[in-house]
């Protein structure tokens, strides 16, 4: 156990001074309050100008009618966008109002036409709309503009002409502004249990939890391959035979796996400190218990130690069978790909969590630290209501790190002394025998 105990102490000191620890622990929070700053920077300079643009009508009071639909549209997404910024307690300073001037115009002419293009071709318009009479019966209108991939302006602008469409119908049907107001109001949905727990905004439940299964894929597959690194290194320098002297193998392969284990939530737990401490250097209050739950973190620590002990060991035992990083790399990729798949299913375990193949592959040891970690950042119920199966998956997870971590030491124990060309099957199964 002191052997154990100083390789890890050795591995964990060796790696938390390196350079590379230091710059990976600073530059992720600097990339996450990026992430959040940035986008926000990056609107307000946009919204800093006043946007022009242009509605070519056959007649004035149609085109009023787009212009003040137009105008409707822009004020709703801005109150979307601070609903979602309440609810997530994201600083609103990110949310500058909206500028738009239009203006209604209803030469239709082709040489008209021709000269509008031409202003916003020169970038004195931002955006000429032609909805006259005869593009409105047909159902096709014409949206002149430099940026025409930008999705979320021309669905705005598409739905706010049938918008205008609609209530000219219904206003020449004998309706009143009132009635078609409230005829053509949205309609606000809240998902609830059925103990009445509330789904809340989606956006600021998904957008951090696919961020931690990100950073938990990254942390365990980085940090394994940390282990398999570290075991070649020493192999290829005969520093292991030296250490063989006093210390067993499976000492040593634990000391590692630990050491290096450590390092990982030493590194996680500054990033945790790092998110905790940043709304304090925003503008605003940022309540991050909106944004991320107790639960979310608690379990991320978890799932991240028992994934990093089951791919550390067999990546510890990868690195004492091969000889060189080649090999090692080639074999690797079938320990990663199983890290790999879950990342195939996030979105249909998102739709439907409480589904047959969820339930499995969070079951399943190798899927299961992504899997199931999912399945519990999505679900609002408590988390008695599927207490059995987490902890059956914590407890399939426990039992497969033991019997991997004894056959990897089997492997370890051997393959560490082995040098020359790369063992086959047959050997190791020798080896597992013999061990």
């Amino acid at each position: 156990m002191r052997n154990t105990y100083l390789i890890a102490k050795r591995e964990y000191l060796e790696r938390i001074r390196t350079r590379a620890f230091m710059v990976m622990t600073v530059l992720i929070p600097l990339l996450m309050g990026g992430s959040l700053v940035l986008p926000g920077l990056f609107i307000g300079q946009r919204a800093q100008g006043t946007k022009r643009m242009v509605v070519v009508a056959s007649d004035q009071r149609s085109g009023e009618v787009i212009a003040n639909e137009l105008k409707a549209a822009k004020n709703d997404a801005l109150q979307q966008r601070e609903s979602v910024t309440h609810q997530g307690g994201l600083p609103k300073r990110a949310l500058p109002p909206p500028h738009v001037e239009i203006e209604v115009d209803t030469n239709s002419s082709d040489v008209h036409r021709a000269a509008l293009a031409a202003k916003v071709d020169n970038k004195q318009l931002d955006g000429v709309i032609w909805a006259t009479n005869d593009a409105l019966a047909a159902k096709h209108i014409v949206f002149i503009t430099r940026d025409v991939s930008s999705f979320e302006e021309n669905l705005e602008i598409q739905q706010s002409v049938s918008k205008a469409v609609q209530r000219d119908i219904l206003k020449t049907k004998g309706l009143s502004d009132a009635e078609i107001e409230n005829a053509q109001a949205r309609v606000q949905l809240d998902a609830q249990s059925p103990s009445g727990k509330s789904a809340g905004n989606f956006a600021t439940t998904f957008i951090p939890m696919l961020f931690m299964i990100m950073v938990l894929y990254m942390s365990v597959l980085l940090y394994g391959i940390n282990v398999m690194n570290a075991v070649l290194e020493e192999k290829a320098s005969r520093v292991m035979e030296v250490v063989l002297a006093s210390a067993k193998p499976t000492e040593l392969m634990a000391g590692k796996v630990l050491g290096v284990g450590a390092v990982g939530l030493t590194q996680i737990a500054i990033w945790i400190a790092a998110g905790a401490v940043y709304p304090a250097l925003m503008s605003g209050s940022v309540d991050l218990t909106k944004v991320i739950a107790g639960k979310v973190v608690v379990f991320f620590v978890i799932f991240f130690v028992l994934g990093y002990l089951l791919y550390s060991s067999l990546y510890a035992a990868i690195g004492a069978m091969c000889n060189s990083q080649q090999e090692a790399q080639q074999i690797s990729q079938l320990v990663t790909l199983p890290l790999v798949l879950p990342l195939f299913l996030i979105g249909y375990i998102i739709e439907y969590p409480a589904s047959p193949i969820a339930v499995v592959a969070s079951m399943f040891p190798l899927s299961s630290p992504l899997i199931m970690f999912a399945r519990i950042a999505m679900y609002k119920e408590p988390l008695s209501r599927m207490g059995w199966e987490i902890g059956a998956a914590i407890a399939i997870d426990v039992l497969t790190i033991y019997l991997i971590i004894l056959l990897c030491a089997k492997i370890y124990r051997v393959g560490i002394l082995m040098y020359g060309k790369r063992p086959t099957m047959p050997e190791i199964m020798k080896w597992l025998k013999y061990a």
